[in-house]
């Protein structure tokens, strides 16, 4: 088989790519995450309606007082009980989280390869990589932490450095303080577009959850706060916001991780199928179809190979410091011209 050539890309290219693989495998992406959020946001709320004293209320409405009313101040129990709640909650949606990133990965790379993408089993190489994700995350966040607690710059830079360290830990089977490492250095000499694919991926990101879970909230919850169906409704709005945001975030990091690679390590098709266990049958429709058009030159003006190699000028100009066969008044004798050249021998 041979995999299809890749090519750097710029920002927006990355960016580009990763919005249409979300787009053309909206539909696998979102039940990644719905068969695997929505459970655990019930049962989120499940534990937390179940960690409150006796004596206040679940729900409002006809089921008692309104959620959080108490008629007395909380005992010690009582508050060691809402802690492990909501500390278990915590735990719960963080695993939730990075299972369906890990799941929503597969389903991005499978895409870039042109398999078939399928909810099934992205889910299923994601739940066998879970404990290192969540590894990664914790010692990615320690790192972060430090180095924003000791000065702010480094813990930014550490956020852009550590970027595509899940990519990374899923195709080259690394162990997490190593994928650490790799995504470092992978990012280095790219950290600034590294960054900047970042920074606008969490941003368009931010903005679209935002948006929908508050306008769910704002027009359903408002009239029905601390009900059964309020709950119901918040459960629904933060799944939906997830399943719009999680498969963008796994998309941009898993696209800005293969080109990192092929600027790099002349990264191919055939090698990321490899690491993922699967033949790429239609892989030159697969990137071929998501790849921006490249911006070429006229006819005869391409170079043998790409970045150009050193000296190389469009139309057979001859390096520097080498005479051009046919230099009229309006061409300079060689290519850069010499200082001071100017055309019609002015």
């Amino acid at each position: 088989m041979n995999a299809p050539a890749l090519r750097p890309l710029g920002i927006g290219e990355i960016l580009d790519v990763g919005i249409k693989i979300y787009w053309r495998n909206a539909s696998t992406l979102f039940r990644i995450v719905l068969f695997v959020v929505l459970p655990a946001q019930i049962l989120v709320t499940v534990i937390q309606v179940s960690a409150l004293p006796p004596d206040v209320g679940r729900f409002g409405g006809p089921f008692g007082s309104s959620f959080g009313d108490s008629s007395g101040t909380l005992s010690g129990r009582d508050s060691v009980t809402l802690a492990v709640g909501f500390v278990v909650a915590t735990i719960i949606n963080a695993l939730a989280g990075k299972l369906a990133q890990a799941g929503c990965f597969r389903a991005v790379a499978d895409a870039y390869l042109g398999e078939e993408v399928g909810w099934r089993q992205s889910l299923r190489y994601g739940l066998r990589r879970l404990p290192a994700v969540v590894a990664l995350s914790i010692l990615s966040t320690i790192f972060i932490a430090l180095g924003t607690i000791a000065c702010v710059i480094p813990g930014i830079y550490l956020w852009g450095a550590f970027y595509v360290a899940i990519p990374v830990l899923l195709v080259e089977g690394v162990r997490p303080m190593r994928a650490l490492g790799r995504s470092r250095q992978l990012v280095k000499g790219r950290w600034w577009g590294t960054f900047g694919v970042a920074i606008i991926g969490y941003l368009l990101v931010a903005i679209i959850g935002a948006a929908f879970t508050g306008l769910i909230l704002g027009v359903a919850v408002s009239s029905a706060r601390n009900t059964v169906t309020g709950f119901v409704v918040s459960i629904i709005a933060t799944t939906l916001s997830s399943m719009l945001t999680t498969p963008a975030v796994a998309a941009f990091a898993t696209v800005l991780y293969i080109d990192l690679r092929v600027r790099k390590e002349g990264f191919d098709l055939f090698l990321l199928a490899q690491r993922l266990g699967v033949e790429p049958r239609d892989a030159d429709a697969g990137a071929a179809s998501l790849l921006p058009p490249e911006v070429r030159m006229p006819e005869g003006e391409q170079p043998p190979f790409w970045p150009p190699p050193p000296g190389w000028q469009p139309s057979g100009r001859a390096p520097v410091d080498e005479p051009g066969p046919s230099a009229g008044p309006d061409e300079p004798p060689y290519w850069p011209p010499p200082p001071g050249w100017k055309p019609g021998g002015r």
